[in-house]
């Protein structure tokens, strides 16, 4: 699929989801929280800086987080550009999608899993990203300021970048959807139209899409950083008393585009062999990362640097 085709889908997708009636506590929620998201980024970012254009940049990590918000990003843009034919005389067919291409960039400050960075190359194809990747540094860490700045020399265009942080995220809890960075960084606006979701919000439409979720989740992780400080999360150890149960049967059953004869499997992409040498030594045994929903224990694999 071109960027045309896979916004289109992505669009498709957003309105299967909001059309669900039989819906759990958590699908409405969700729903609510789509709507919200929606409401920012064609009533309140769209007017401003056009995502037709090269003025909106998106943040893109290949986490379950980013890649829920690029799903809403890409068919929201297509649903801006579906508005913006309503008073031309001719039919949609006979106009062309005019981005190729959507431009990303990913800050890749730390040695990630092998899986991570298989998906974030297999993703942007799929979504078509225009992938900017930041460089480690000469034999030390970049500063996330530092890697920005030096994305914005490279793309002077870009006045504002969709970030997919949430309120429950370290240092999250006062952040604006939009906001301006701090005195600090490189100036540009933060764009951050995904902080109101919950975890559980975040697995419900994440698992109900069908599109291919990092197979390092279905590890027990359920927050991804550097592989020095990031472990399957304990809660989610098939020994653990009091382990959770899965509350997503419904959307892993009915998900969107779902062939017959799938209904309980999730789409998740293949764990490298590297990584599977690596948990080797993990302590047992771990359910998969999307049957964790308590916020307060999504970052409980990872560990804190002294």
């Amino acid at each position: 699929m071109d960027l045309g085709q896979i916004s289109e889908y992505c669009y498709n997708l957003t309105n299967s989801y909001l059309e669900i009636t039989n819906q759990s506590q958590v699908i409405a929620d969700t729903q609510d929280a789509i709507r919200l998201t929606k409401r920012y980024f064609l009533q309140d970012i769209f007017p401003r800086w056009s995502p037709l254009s090269s003025e909106i940049s998106f943040s893109y990590n290949g986490g379950k987080d980013c890649q829920v918000l690029l799903l809403l990003y890409l068919g929201c843009i297509w649903e801006f550009f579906l508005n913006s034919l309503q008073d031309t005389q001719y039919d949609r067919q006979y106009h062309k999608y005019p981005l190729r291409s959507l431009p990303t960039v990913f800050i890749d400050q730390e040695e990630t899993f092998a899986t991570m960075e298989d998906f974030v190359a297999s993703t942007s194809e799929r979504y078509c990203l225009s992938l900017y990747e930041s460089l480690r540094g000469d034999g030390r860490k970049l500063s996330m300021p530092e890697a920005f700045e030096l994305y914005l020399k490279s793309h002077s265009e870009t006045k504002a970048i969709v970030i997919g942080i949430r309120y429950t995220d370290p240092y999250a809890a006062d952040l604006k959807t939009i906001q301006p960075t701090d005195a600090d960084w490189p100036d540009f606006l933060r764009l951050q139209p995904l902080l109101h979701w919950k975890l559980s919000n975040i697995w419900s439409f994440l698992l109900f899409s069908n599109e291919p979720i990092c197979g390092i989740y279905g590890m027990g992780f359920t927050s991804v950083g550097s592989i020095k400080n990031t472990l399957p999360n304990p809660h989610l150890n098939v020994d653990r008393t009091g382990k959770p149960s899965l509350l997503f049967q419904w959307e892993i059953a009915h998900a969107f585009g779902k062939a017959e004869g799938q209904h309980d499997q999730v789409n998740v992409s293949k764990v490298s062999r590297k990584d599977l040498a690596l948990l080797k030594g993990s302590n047992g045994k771990y359910l998969p990362g999307w049957y964790l929903t308590d916020d307060s224990l999504e970052r409980a694999g990872r560990i804190k640097s002294c």
